[in-house]
């Protein structure tokens, strides 16, 4: 049988990653910090995947053995017998868990053998994050085999994991309840050689344009979504997505989106309005329960000039497209000061000591002389005006 490893324990990895090489007739070997998962998971040798809205998708997902980091003779075992691995650690934690890796791969040394390790995190350069501090932590030696032997790719994840009842999870905490959607895209250009046949994998050739398309379609109006939502109060992201004065703006958002991606990347604009559509009826999935604060946090990052708000601006604007609604969410994210999220928490004493202009030029890396700059201090104005950030200047 074929094996895998899995760097991450978590929803995705378990519900997504695990479903899928289970279905492809995978042995299937977690790696996770968190030991109360990987001691559930030993213990029962199997987990339930539930696909919301369609119960004959589901799977019992068996086969299975979880360590945690400690185990490193294991975990180099396994490494080295997988046909693949992956990594599903969250985008914070690549850096740590390569870590890890390599310590692991130094005590023990690096196998002239090929191997390929896919990153899959909706993250900014998710491989290279993974491997330029893997191999910065690496023997000379180690780093000058793992360079000649392993590819490390990575993949969108377009999937979403919910959090069950309180009932349930404490029941069945091994479990996970997953979206009904089952495509995962890996860059082909970054393996070393094939990898196994898994279900519902494809090896994409141009995959920086599919990359940029996706997040500038999902995870921009994701943003319209969470801090609008955020603002106007609502808890569920369905709830906020469904609502009359979100459902307005994401027809305006899309519309934005969709010009300057058929402008920006040459994408066909048939092939960009379905995935819009497809983007939208995620985000209005009643059947997937998650958290507005969940989607707004870390607004630091997702402030950034190379994130889901400003790049897609600055291209709408370099192709004479105004994205309003897109700008608008610039301002709204800018008042995300969800008190249990440690980023809008700095955000927030950042705009108030120093100002939004402060926050525009060292967050988001605008000039003063750039249009957005001025455009997002209107909106931010507007925004101020309307009442809609009482309670959260």
């Amino acid at each position: 049988m074929k094996k895998a490893i899995i760097f991450g324990a978590g929803k995705i990895a378990r519900g997504f990653l695990g479903q899928l090489l289970y279905l492809s007739d995978f042995e299937i070997t977690f790696v996770d910090v968190y030991e109360p998962i990987v001691t559930i998971l030993n213990e029962k040798k199997q987990y339930h995947v539930h696909v919301l809205g369609d119960e004959s998708l589901d799977s019992d997902v068996t086969g299975i053995r979880a360590y945690t980091f400690d185990a490193a003779k294991e975990i180099y075992d396994e490494f080295y017998r997988s046909d693949i691995a992956f990594v599903s650690v969250g985008g914070n934690h690549l850096p740590a868990a390569a870590k890890s890796l390599a310590d692991i791969i130094n005590r023990y040394g690096a196998q002239p053998v090929t191997k390929n390790i896919i990153v899959c995190e909706n993250w900014k350069d998710a491989a290279e994050t993974f491997k330029k501090p893997l191999m910065a932590a690496l023997s000379e030696e180690n780093a000058a085999v793992f360079e000649e032997y392993a590819g490390i790719s990575e993949a969108v994840l377009m999937r979403t994991a919910t959090q069950p009842d309180e009932e349930l999870a404490k029941k069945y905490p091994q479990d996970v309840w997953v979206q009904n959607f089952w495509y995962l895209p890996i860059d082909k250009s970054r393996l070393h050689g094939g990898i196994p046949k898994i279900k519902c994998v494809e090896l994409m050739e141009h995959f920086g344009n599919f990359l940029t398309q996706k997040m500038y379609t999902n995870n921009t109006s994701n943003a319209v979504i969470a801090y609008t939502g955020y603002l106007l109060g609502y808890e569920i992201l369905a709830e906020a997505a469904n609502s009359p004065e979100i459902s307005e703006l994401l027809d305006s958002a899309y519309q934005e989106i969709n010009q300057t991606l058929v402008a920006e990347l040459g994408v066909d604009a048939n092939q960009q309005t379905e995935f819009a559509k497809k983007a939208r009826a995620k985000y209005c999935d009643w059947t997937i329960v998650d958290k507005v604060i969940r989607h707004g946090k870390d607004p630091i990052r997702k402030l950034g000039p190379q994130d889901r708000l400003i790049a897609p601006c600055r291209m709408a604007l370099k192709h004479g497209i105004y994205p309003k609604t897109l700008i608008d969410t610039i301002a709204k994210a800018l008042y995300f000061d969800e008190p249990t999220d440690e980023s809008a928490v700095k955000l927030k004493e950042m705009r108030q000591t120093k100002g939004i202009e402060y926050v525009l030029q060292a967050v988001c890396e605008l000039e003063k002389e750039e249009p957005l700059y001025a455009a997002v201090l209107q909106a931010a104005a507007k925004l101020k005006e309307s009442g809609m950030v009482n309670g959260h200047e």
